[in-house]
């Protein structure tokens, strides 16, 4: 393929060991290695669990007939 480059992100990306052993990797077989700074790799549950929360007090609820399409268009 050619790929000698390699991002991380999100939450997982803050986990210590996964960003030595990556970046240690990376090094050893000639590979760009790229991460964000630990500070912006926060996970979004707490934020995504507290806007929930107030959907449900307000009544904004889902049936459970609804599910996630990850290939349907954002337009």
């Amino acid at each position: 393929m050619g790929v000698k480059r390699l991002v991380i992100a999100g939450g997982v990306s803050a986990n210590r060991l996964l960003r030595k052993t990556l970046e240690e990797e990376c090094k050893n077989r000639g590979y760009e290695f790229y991460m964000p700074d630990k500070s912006l790799c926060g996970d979004n549950a707490a934020m995504v669990g507290s806007q929930a929360y107030y959907e449900y007090l307000s009544g904004n609820t889902a049936g459970t007939d609804l599910n996630a399409y990850a290939t349907m268009s954002i337009e």
